[in-house]
C-alpha cells in the first residue's frame, strides 16, 4: 500500500502542474503571434517612412545630411555603445544563455576595434548576467513581463539612448538581438542603429508625377528619419521578443509533452500496482479461509 500511495501522491502533483504549464504554453503562443503582428506592422511603416525619405533626399546637402547626423563610410566607432537584448523572465529554454554568451563574443571582438565599448542591457536577464560577471550596464531597461514592449516604452528608450549619443559619449549605438527564425533560435548578431548610415537610406524615388514638397524638405526629412530610426529599433526589439516567445513556446510545448508522457507511466504503474495489491489481497483471503477450514473437516471426521 505504501508504493500505491507514493505513486497516487507523486501522479497527482503531477496532474496540478499540468494546468500551468499548458497556461505558458499559451501565454507564449499569444505573445509570439503579437511580437509578429507588431514586427510586420513595424516593417510596413519603415516602407512608407523610406519613401517619403526618399522624396526628400535630392532636396538634402551634404553639408545637411551631416547636420541631420548621417554619416557616410564605414569607419569603426571609437566609443561604442552596446545594447543587449535578452528577457525579461526565464522559462524559455537556453535563449538568455544563448544571447548573453555570444554578446560577450561580439563585445570582445568590438572592443579589439573601438578604444571604449559601453553596455546597455534590455531584460533583466541579461542586466543580472553581466552583474555576475562583475560589469555593471551604463544604461538597463526592463521588460514587461505579460506582454511585449510597446512602442511608447521603445520610444522613451531611444530618446534616452540618442541623448547619450548626443552628449558625445559614444559615437555609436550598436544593437545585440537573436533574429527571428521560426523553428529554431539562432545565435545574437550585432546591427548598428546609430548613427545612420548614407548606404542604409533608400534611394531615390522614381515616380510620376513627381511629389510636391510643401515644407522645408530638411524638416520632412529630419522628422521621416527619427521616425524611420524608430521603428528599426522597434522592429528589432519585436524581433527579439518573437524569438523569446518561440523558444518559449517550444520549451513548454516539450514539457507538456513530458507531462503526458510521464502522466501516462505512472497512471500505468499505479494501475499494475493496485491489481497486484488486489491480487496479493485475494490470495491472503484464500489462504486464510484454507486454514480455518482445514482444522474443521479433521474435528469432523474424528467425531
Amino acid at each position: 500500500m505504501e508504493d500505491i500511495e507514493r505513486i497516487k501522491e507523486r501522479l497527482e502533483n503531477i496532474q496540478s502542474v499540468e494546468p500551468i504549464i499548458a497556461s505558458l504554453r499559451t501565454i507564449a503562443a499569444g505573445g509570439w503571434r503579437q511580437a509578429l503582428r507588431h514586427r510586420q506592422g513595424s516593417e510596413g511603416y519603415s516602407r512608407y517612412l523610406g519613401e517619403v525619405m526618399a522624396a526628400t533626399l535630392p532636396h538634402i546637402g551634404r553639408r545637411d545630411l551631416a547636420d541631420l547626423e548621417v554619416a557616410s563610410g564605414g569607419v569603426a566607432p571609437r566609443r561604442a555603445l552596446m545594447l543587449v537584448i535578452a528577457s525579461e523572465r526565464g522559462l524559455c529554454g537556453a535563449y538568455n544563455d544563448m544571447v548573453t554568451r555570444a554578446a560577450d563574443q561580439i563585445i570582445a571582438r568590438q572592443r579589439l576595434q573601438s578604444d571604449e565599448v559601453l553596455i546597455a542591457t534590455l531584460g533583466s536577464r541579461a542586466t543580472a548576467y553581466f552583474r555576475r560577471q562583475g560589469i555593471e550596464p551604463y544604461l538597463s531597461f526592463a521588460l514587461p513581463v505579460t506582454r511585449v514592449a510597446s512602442l511608447e516604452m521603445v520610444r522613451a528608450m531611444a530618446e534616452e539612448l540618442r541623448s547619450v549619443l548626443r552628449q558625445d559619449r559614444v559615437d555609436a549605438i550598436l544593437l545585440v538581438y537573436s533574429p527571428y527564425r521560426p523553428a529554431v533560435t539562432v545565435p545574437p548578431i550585432a546591427e548598428t542603429w546609430l548613427p545612420t548610415d548614407l548606404s542604409m537610406l533608400p534611394g531615390e524615388a522614381v515616380s510620376w508625377p513627381e511629389p510636391l514638397v510643401e515644407t522645408k524638405p530638411d524638416d520632412l526629412f529630419r522628422r521621416a528619419l527619427d521616425e524611420w530610426s524608430l521603428s528599426r529599433l522597434y522592429r528589432v526589439v519585436m524581433e527579439a521578443a518573437a524569438s523569446e516567445q518561440a523558444a518559449r513556446y517550444r520549451a513548454m510545448d516539450a514539457a507538456s509533452s513530458n507531462l503526458d508522457r510521464v502522466i501516462g507511466e505512472l497512471t500505468l504503474e499505479y494501475h499494475t500496482a493496485r491489481q497486484h495489491a488486489i491480487t496479493m489481497e485475494m490470495l491472503d483471503l484464500a489462504a486464510g479461509a484454507e486454514s480455518l477450514a482445514t482444522p474443521l473437516d479433521g474435528e469432523i471426521e474424528q467425531f
